[in-house]
C-alpha cells in the first residue's frame, strides 16, 4: 500500500509540474503555435533587442501575440526559439515567381503592435495581420538574415514556418544586455513546451 501511495504521489506532482509548465506558457492568451502561416519584413538596429541578448547569426523579431510578451515587459516565450521560414509569395507583386527561399532564424526580439499594425497587428479578437498571417517575423538587416532571405527589390512576402531545432541554425549567442535577459527557447522542446514563459497578457 506505502508503494501504491508513494507512486500515486509521484503522479500527482509530476501532473502538477506540468500544468504548471504549461500555464506558465500559456499565460495571457497568446497564440504560440510550432508551424503556420507567416508574412515577413526585414529592420536594422537589432543591437538591443527584447530578449536581452543579441546574436551573430541570422535572426527575427517575433509579432506580438507569438512572441508572449509586451514592450518593457522582459522576454517572451518564443525567445531563443528557431524557425525555418520559407518565402512562396511577394503579396505586392502576386505573380513575381521567385526564386524564393528557407532560412533558419533564432527569435531575440519583439515586434509590437503598436506602430506595427500592418504586420504585427494580430490580436486575440483578431488574430491574423492585415496580409491574412497570424505570425509575423521581421528579420533582421545587420546579422545578414535579410539578405540572405529577400530576392532583390522585394522586401515583404509571406510563406511558412516551422520550429525546428536550433541545432539547425548557424550562428552564437551574445553575452546578457541586463538583468532577466532569456533565450531559454533555444533549449527548450518545440510548443507547447515551456522556455521563457509568457507575460502580461496578449494584445
Amino acid at each position: 500500500m506505502a508503494r501504491i501511495l508513494h507512486f500515486l504521489q509521484f503522479v500527482a506532482v509530476a501532473t502538477v509540474a506540468s500544468c504548471l509548465s504549461v500555464d506558465k506558457r500559456a499565460t495571457g492568451g497568446y497564440v504560440q503555435n510550432p508551424s503556420g502561416t507567416a508574412s515577413f519584413t526585414h529592420y536594422s538596429g537589432c543591437n538591443q533587442p527584447a530578449c536581452g541578448i543579441a546574436a551573430n547569426g541570422f535572426t527575427a523579431a517575433v509579432s506580438q501575440l507569438a512572441f508572449g510578451s509586451g514592450p518593457g515587459l522582459g522576454p517572451g516565450d518564443a525567445c531563443g526559439r528557431c524557425f525555418a521560414v520559407t518565402a512562396n509569395k511577394d503579396p505586392f507583386s502576386p505573380s513575381f515567381p521567385g526564386p524564393f527561399k528557407t532560412i533558419v532564424v533564432k527569435v531575440t526580439d519583439l515586434c509590437p503592435v503598436a506602430g506595427n499594425q500592418e504586420w504585427c497587428g494580430q490580436s486575440t479578437g483578431n488574430p491574423t495581420n492585415q496580409h491574412g498571417a497570424p505570425v509575423h517575423f521581421d528579420i533582421c538587416e545587420d546579422t545578414g538574415g535579410a539578405n540572405a532571405f529577400f530576392p532583390s527589390g522585394h522586401g515583404a512576402l509571406t510563406g511558412t514556418y516551422t520550429e525546428v531545432s536550433c541545432s539547425q541554425w548557424s550562428g552564437s549567442d551574445g553575452s546578457p544586455l541586463w538583468n532577466g535577459a532569456c533565450i531559454s527557447g533555444e533549449k527548450a522542446g518545440n510548443w507547447p513546451s515551456t522556455g521563457c514563459g509568457n507575460k502580461g497578457s496578449a494584445p
